[in-house]
């Protein structure tokens, strides 16, 4: 039998050795790989973003479901318009502008029988919250029932800057750059949608400026 050398290697065939694990891809890269139309690679953006683009449009529409639904258009959007993604910002930042033009689409498609569907939730919400009892969980969710119900009253720009502003929590510069306007601009519409808010919130009986803050939160 031939015996190895002094100076061979013997590995044992279940130690292969592939060297150091790889990192996951760069958003960078994805987007990159996007572009040129590999599935695989918008399957990742999808499953690194998803979370966070329902968050956002929940904020915006205030229900998850509507939220979800409007999550799938946006992604399917952000594939047929990658090409409009120049890199001046973050792709995460530009996906929930997309995300927001979305949500605009959704608003604009509210007739007068939704918005009068609208004031029925309203009533009806407003009337339980002097109805029910002690049961604090139930009674926030009532508020924040309302207060979307009330935003959805609020014209499209001060509505964005309250929900970006006071709902998402985002400073007025972020505010300023997913809108593409400026700071100044969102500082004033925010703070005038925050007093139309608590007008017509306080109009129903309930409303102090604390309790529009716990609704947002």
């Amino acid at each position: 039998m031939r015996r190895a050398s002094a100076h061979s290697t013997i590995v044992p065939l279940h130690a292969k050795d592939d060297g150091p694990p790889t990192a996951p891809p760069s958003v960078e890269a994805l987007v990159e790989r996007a572009r040129r139309g590999e599935l695989a690679a918008w399957t990742l953006l999808y499953r690194g973003h998803y979370a966070g683009v329902v968050r956002h449009l929940c904020a915006l529409v205030g229900a998850r479901e509507v939220a979800e639904d409007l999550a799938q258009e946006t992604f399917a959007r952000a594939m047929t318009s990658i090409a409009s993604f120049s890199g001046a910002s973050t792709f995460a930042t530009w996906l929930h502008g997309v995300a927001l033009n979305v949500a605009r689409n959704h608003w604009r498609a509210g007739d007068r029988r939704a918005r009068a569907q609208t004031q029925l939730v309203l009533a009806e919400a407003t009337q339980q919250l002097r109805e029910e009892g002690p049961d604090r969980e139930h009674q926030r969710r009532l508020r924040v029932r309302v207060l979307f119900t009330v935003l959805d009253e609020l014209s499209a720009n001060l509505r964005e800057a309250f929900v970006l502003r006071y709902v998402e929590g985002l400073s007025a510069n972020e505010v300023a750059q997913r809108l593409e306007i400026e700071p100044g601009t969102v500082r004033v519409r925010a703070h005038r949608a925050r007093l139309q808010v608590e007008q017509r919130l306080q109009s129903l009986g309930w409303a102090t400026a604390q309790e529009v803050d716990d609704a947002s939160r």
